[in-house]
């Protein structure tokens, strides 16, 4: 064969030696793949795939329909996917790939071969054909011992340049121009990763470590944050800590979601006169929907019993919250109504170190982020050789938390490198199933990865497929709910985060601190958007309860964000994303112009501010954007921002 050149691939986790894929010519009709043989798959029980079959089938798992039995569906992405073969004594075999035939005398020749599938591979549900089997026939003409192995790994994530003609890079070019004009107007930081068919299109940092030095004085020479800089993930901890923990157990049939909360606790019971009861029946599957009859939170971090504990006091402040919670009178009877609580998530944790014997901490970090070689998702980052400079820091005037001498003379100061949330940092001593755990968005891309393989990533499994779908897949009470997992839902009830834009079976979650995770099975899309919006000046008054300023930019409010990126990738015309930043800009000034005070803060006008800029510097590309800029609506918003900025004078 002339012309022929090989392309030396290391495979560095499964395979035991370097080979070379040789490009086969594709004829019509025929599926386009690289050969390589003498690819050998280690003999390691820790190696897993998502579809590892061995022919002929036994009888147990034979169907006598015969034609059910030929087919393999797998999940794989166009020019990305790799087939593992090991044979004994076949002669002959036919394969087809999505349709399309593979030439399999090479496969049959080698004890152990791989091909790379190039563009007859598609990007999500991919099937694989085998047929007509024939072994090797002995000199007596008695056929010989025979089997055929097929190997397919879990997709794993790969970097990429855009060039694909499909999607609207300009508007993927706004969304950067966005997120720094907010930067240059007051918001602190953000990441974004932008994950389509197992490819990063985006992987961004924006803005800042922090605004202030330690002792919350602002500071000229602010370090710039990386997209491998650490964020307080808040409730995403909920999702990538505490769900991904149970989804593993119940896979592993270590707990069942049916369990009763009292078969690990057995002092969770109602009191004599309790005015609702039901403890007796609660179960983890009613702690993952919100249903279980318990109040949104407790403050147990403010409980005499943790705040004046005495020094004799052997027991940690988390064995002392185990024993609030299971006193926590409920506030409405199981399963009569949904409210959101950080205690299901705070018992849930509890209840995942009572079945595995581990803190919650050691059991994902060893179970969980190290197999998958995630070292930057972790509990308590500055005790596991994260420094300052490598987390985004949180609230810039918090109640002090140090008793270092610097800061005797302090009342408050910033958080920074520990968990914001009080709950978990007071009461649970910094490890909770509600709160606690940091991550850059990079790291949970790969976990949201693992969700859209059906829980497998490259030779890793951690949980099996049925067991994701069933805690994805819609309560019966709320479509917009699965075990835990937030979802859009029939009724897109949580298109204010993630687009309206987004399937119905799009899930995941959002976090108090500013984050936000997004997963959409039918779109082949992952969205991860990290920021620090609780880094800004808190603002007063009681409509303004829990909010700062930064809660009040589009990064944090995420809807025109994410939709943003599902009109690129549904390729959207210029002329759509110009009335879009257009509609940006008239509407949110709208929501000034009405006169409610809600909106009459600092935050809401340097957002407004960002998305001006964001128009001017789009409007390079754009007549209608060059207009707007002329028109007198324009001038009535630009006049509006100048005025703010005379009064701050």
């Amino acid at each position: 064969m002339k012309n022929i050149f090989c392309i030396f691939f290391i495979f560095t986790v499964f395979a035991s030696c370097k080979s070379g894929f040789i490009p086969v010519p594709v004829r019509q009709g025929f599926a386009g793949y690289e050969f390589s043989k003498d690819i050998h798959i280690k003999d390691d029980k820790n190696l897993a795939f998502q579809t590892d079959i061995t022919f002929p089938l036994n009888k147990h798992n034979y169907d006598d329909s015969v034609l059910t039995n030929n087919f393999i569906r797998f999940k794989g992405y166009s020019n990305k996917c790799i087939i593992y073969f090991h044979t004994k004594n076949i002669e002959s075999l036919l394969l087809y790939l999505n349709g399309k035939k593979i030439e399999t005398g090479n496969i049959c020749a080698n004890e152990y071969s791989a091909i790379k599938i190039s563009e007859s591979g598609i990007n999500g549900d991919n099937v694989l054909q085998i047929l007509q089997i024939k072994p090797v026939k002995s000199p007596s003409g008695n056929s010989e011992e025979y089997f055929l192995n097929i190997k397919i790994p879990y997709p794993e994530i790969t970097k990429t340049k855009l060039v694909n003609t499909e999607v609207n890079g300009r508007a993927l070019e706004a969304i950067d121009n966005l997120f720094e004009a907010q930067i240059k107007n007051g918001f602190p930081s953000a990441q974004l990763v932008i994950i389509k068919n197992g490819e990063i299109i985006k992987s961004s940092a924006y803005g800042y470590i922090s605004t202030v030095d330690d002792f919350g004085k602002p500071v000229l020479n602010k370090k710039r944050i990386t997209t491998k800089t650490l964020f307080d993930l808040a409730s995403n901890t909920k999702m990538f800590s505490t769900n991904f923990a149970l989804q593993k157990l119940v896979s592993e049939k270590k707990l069942s979601v049916q369990d009763k909360v009292n078969s690990f606790f057995p002092k969770f019971k109602d009191k004599e006169n309790a005015r609702y009861t039901g403890k007796d029946e609660i179960t983890i599957a009613d702690l993952l929907n919100h249903q279980a009859g318990f109040p949104a939170g407790a403050q147990y971090y403010r409980k005499k019993e943790i705040r004046k504990k005495a020094k004799t006091e052997k027991r940690t402040n988390k064995e002392i919250t185990l024993n609030l919670i299971c006193e926590t009178p409920l506030v409405y009877e199981p399963r009569t109504r949904f409210t959101y609580s950080d205690i299901d998530y705070m018992l849930l944790g509890l209840i995942i170190e009572k079945v595995t014997g581990m803190p919650l901490d050691k059991y994902v970090e060893e179970n969980i982020y190290k197999p998958l070689n995630l070292t930057s998702v972790c509990y308590k980052p500055l005790e596991h050789g994260f420094k300052k400079k490598n987390i985004a820091a949180t609230e810039i005037y918090a109640v002090k938390r140090s008793k270092e001498k610097k800061y005797r003379k302090e009342k408050y100061l910033p958080i920074h490198g520990t968990v914001h949330d009080p709950e978990a940092y007071g009461a649970m001593d910094q490890v909770s199933g509600h709160a606690g755990l940091f991550a850059n968005a990079e790291s949970i891309a790969v976990l949201a990865q693992v969700m859209l393989n059906g829980g497998g990533y490259g030779n890793i499994k951690l949980f099996d497929s049925h067991v994701l779908n069933f805690f994805t897949s819609p309560s019966m009470e709320i479509s917009a709910a699965g075990l835990g997992w937030r979802r859009q839902g029939t009724n897109q009830a949580y298109s204010h985060f993630f687009s309206q834009l987004a399937s119905r079976d799009a899930f995941g979650h959002s976090g108090w601190t500013g984050t936000l995770t997004l997963t959409d099975p039918q779109e082949d899309l992952i969205v991860i958007i990290f920021t620090s919006a609780k880094h800004t000046p808190a603002l007063h008054g009681s409509e303004f309860r829990g909010k700062y300023e930064g809660d009040f930019y589009l990064a944090k409010n995420y809807g025109a964000i994410t939709t943003l990126i599902y009109s690129a990738f549904k390729n959207y015309s210029d002329e759509i994303l110009d009335n879009m930043l257009i509609e940006l800009a008239e509407q949110r000034y709208a929501l000034i112009s009405e006169g409610s005070e809600f909106y009459n803060n600092r935050g809401f006008y340097n957002d407004l501010t960002a998305i001006m800029d964001t128009i001017k510097s789009q409007s390079k590309y754009s007549e209608k954007l060059t207009e707007f800029l002329k028109s007198n609506n324009a001038a009535i918003i630009t006049q509006k921002l100048m005025s703010v900025q005379q009064a701050k004078k």
